[in-house]
């Protein structure tokens, strides 16, 4: 068995379900920290808390629009107040700027940080990153309802902004509040609806076994770490970083940005559901505000492609956050590396069918070769 298959079978099946900030979280940690150390790599595990789901902040915001309908029955500022509320912490919480959740309680958690240094002197500075951890599965994540995934999320957003422009109306206008309370009703319950999926989620549902998303990309990361460790490059100092609590609001990668200095000009590469559909170079990520890919990772990804003959594509993803999402945001030049089906979405995504059997072994191959040659030609 190949040392990507031994990787993915070791965290997905013998480990298994990975929830962030969970003891199986640690133990996928350990074996990372071991496997890293085994390639004569200094490698550190840095604690930090975080939530335990992206289900938590996310039901406390969504519960302000139907509780700030109430309050404008009686105090239309108050309900003013609450929706506006309501539309600034989901903005910044889907753009990875943790507001509210860095309120809530957390529980322990890692990242996994190897450096590579330069064969002589350093003059660019990449980070290689993948995630760990596994998700919950829901029911909006099913198949058959999965397609729809990004429509209901912008219909959600949709339906914030309504109520609060609603609202404004009724506060600015001579409306009877009544009347603006009954427009308003239709937003408020479909946010309801939004809010028993996410309860069904975290009462119903369970951790994945995460064999796509993410031991995929766990397992890519390792053996470029493995490749680069016989091999520095001359002139780029690589950095691996394994992150934990991605799927709880990227947490692991924004701790990570917290407690390092990294300089602006860091490239970051993120190898995330690399398992099934086809390889895929994101172009841009982000489902309300899109940011496009760094030009000279994709223009090195695409040398890479061209000289390897690799079977990838260059598309945009604008499904939920990954943590490219969450450098990119923050000023540095990041690309994305994932499969992606013919319907532009990720394979298994958040479902019981994320397993070992499910995950085309050719794919983490042309992974760990694409992140290599994106290394080389940087490095020309």
């Amino acid at each position: 068995m190949s040392y990507l298959l031994r990787h993915l079978e070791e965290l997905s099946v013998r480990i298994g379900p990975r929830g962030s900030a969970t003891p199986a979280e640690a133990q996928a940690a350990e074996y990372i920290c071991g496997e890293l150390e085994s390639m004569g790599l200094d490698t550190q595990k840095e604690p930090f808390k975080s939530v335990t789901s992206f289900s938590w902040p996310f039901l406390i915001i969504y519960a302000l629009f139907p509780l700030s309908a109430a309050a404008f029955l009686l105090k239309p500022m108050a309900g003013l107040g609450l929706a506006a509320l309501g539309l600034i912490l989901f903005y910044l919480e889907s753009n990875t700027f943790p507001i509210l959740s860095s309120y809530l309680p957390g529980r322990p958690s890692q990242n996994v940080r190897a450096v590579i240094p330069a064969r002589s002197k350093a003059v660019r500075r990449v980070v290689v990153t993948a995630h760990y951890d596994s998700s919950r599965w829901g029911l909006n994540f099913k198949p058959g309802m999965v397609e729809s995934f990004r429509s209901s999320y912008l219909l959600m957003f949709g339906a914030m902004v309504m109520m609060v422009l609603l609202f404004a109306l009724g506060v600015l206008l001579p409306t009877p509040p009544m009347i603006i309370g009954i427009i308003a009703l239709l937003p408020a319950l479909f946010l309801l609806i939004t809010i028993g999926f996410l309860i069904h989620r975290e009462i119903v549902g369970r951790h994945t076994h995460g064999a796509n998303d993410n031991a995929s990309g766990t397992a890519v990361l390792l053996e470029v770490a493995r490749a680069l460790a016989k091999n520095p490059p001359a002139t780029i100092e690589v950095e691996i970083v394994a992150t934990g609590c991605e799927e709880a609001g990227t947490v692991g990668m924004i701790q990570y940005l917290k407690k390092h200095y990294v300089p602006k000009h860091t490239l970051f590469i993120n190898l995330d559901n690399l398992g099934a559909g086809k390889l895929a170079v994101i172009t841009e990520e982000g489902l309300l505000m899109p940011k496009k890919a760094s030009s000279t990772l994709l223009d090195a990804a695409k040398e890479s492609v061209n000289i390897k003959n690799l079977p990838v594509d260059f598309r945009p993803y604008k499904l939920l956050t990954t943590d490219a999402t969450a450098v990119m945001v923050r000023g540095y030049g990041a690309v994305g590396v994932m499969g992606i089906d013919e319907k532009g979405l990720l394979p298994n995504w958040h479902w019981v069918t994320d397993t070992f059997e499910n995950v085309i072994p050719e794919n983490l191959e042309n992974a760990r070769e694409l992140v290599l040659g994106i290394l080389r030609e940087l490095e020309k």
